[in-house]
């Protein structure tokens, strides 16, 4: 794990220039801003993969192309 991770009093090391660059797009006055919205777009564009790719297995299920039963033979 990283010091991050594990010591909560370590600050992120940030690229400043990638920052500026970000407030600057955004127009966000202050850092905070500008990070909060990197985190928040992140965990939106991974949680509409994971969405994705259950609607997918669904779909897949729903069609009769994905077998449930065949993953338990496999840990067989």
């Amino acid at each position: 794990m990283t010091d991050l991770a594990t010591d909560p009093t370590t600050e992120p090391a940030v690229d400043a220039d990638l920052l500026a660059e970000a407030q600057r797009q955004i127009r966000a006055t202050y850092a905070n801003e500008a990070i909060n919205e990197g985190l928040r777009l992140i965990v939106e564009r991974e949680r509409a993969k994971r969405q994705a790719a259950r609607a997918r297995l669904e779909q897949m299920h729903d069609e009769g192309l994905f077998d449930y039963d065949q993953l338990d033979a496999a840990d067989e």
